[in-house]
């Protein structure tokens, strides 16, 4: 490996490495980028899959794309608004009478708040929206997810939280504060479910390398790396392998923890070109 972020490439992932035959898996916002990434990632290590979108054509899409990697993959799909109680409800029923029950929950859905207006001028509505699917929703759908880990004596819940839950991002407070009570929620949910063989962790990305950098300009893609100690954005198959890790028993006594995967972003105070 380089000693340098600078030119390093994405680790190679070994789909032998971690066995989760025995596992179902419902990765949320499974239809694209980390989501897509981290459904890829279970199928390979044989767990069934669950791809989740908002739409039919947007699940059935990610499906199509997944079994093009993973020939052998087998899989199911669930259409559900997180912000939709009643939809969550009705998606986990028709898993469970299909028998689809997730052993692994990967809470990888969220919105950005990248429309936020900031703290002054964010309506009261737009707010409680982020809110809605990043925490409430999370919650819900945690909670249903858990009773049938809890029947089963078994079962692990991945948080894919953020940086921004501990060091906000300028303009984005509904999405902020979201990571923040989702971190708190990991600890809460992790010392109830441990007892019964439930284990529940958060991973926090710094950069994630996706296709909305496919619209930043050069100066701004250059300041991004240029931030990161690393010098690169971390990829969507590090984070995926994180998970993979996390929802196995090889590390079984991982518990409430929150992982943290940014390429040294977190460990400075300023970047390297603004040290005095």
């Amino acid at each position: 490996m380089s000693s340098s972020g600078q030119g390093a490439q994405s680790p190679t992932v070994n789909p032998g490495a971690i066995d989760l035959s025995s596992a179902t898996a419902l990765v949320t916002g499974s239809s694209r980028n980390l989501g897509l990434a981290i459904a890829t990632r279970l199928a390979a290590a044989a767990a069934r899959v669950v791809v989740h979108a908002r739409t039919d054509a947007e699940a059935q899409n990610a499906r199509r794309e997944i079994i093009e990697l993973v020939p052998e993959a087998e899989l199911t799909t669930a259409v559900f608004d997180l912000a939709d109680a009643d939809q969550i409800d009705a998606a986990v029923d028709e898993l469970a009478a299909a028998g689809w029950s997730p052993s692994i929950l990967v809470n990888n859905a969220a919105l950005l708040d990248v429309e936020s207006a900031g703290f002054m001028a964010q309506p009261r509505e737009a707010f409680r929206e982020v809110l809605e699917v990043n925490l409430f929703g999370v919650h819900h759908l945690s909670k249903r997810a858990a009773a049938a880990m809890i029947d089963e004596g078994r079962g692990a819940i991945i948080m894919i939280s953020s940086l921004a839950g501990e060091r906000a991002i300028h303009g984005r407070p509904a999405y902020d504060v979201s990571k923040s009570a989702l971190d708190g929620l990991t600890r809460a949910m992790a010392i109830e479910l441990a007892p019964h063989g439930v284990r529940v962790n958060a991973i926090a990305p710094g950069y994630i390398h996706s296709d909305r950098w496919q619209h930043l300009t050069d100066e701004a893609l250059e300041r991004r790396r240029a931030n990161v100690p690393w010098g690169l954005p971390t990829e969507a198959a590090e984070i995926a392998e994180l998970v993979a890790l996390l929802a196995s028993d090889l590390v079984p006594s991982m518990i409430g923890s929150r992982i943290i995967i940014d390429g040294g972003l977190a460990a400075q105070q300023v970047p390297r070109s603004d040290v005095a």
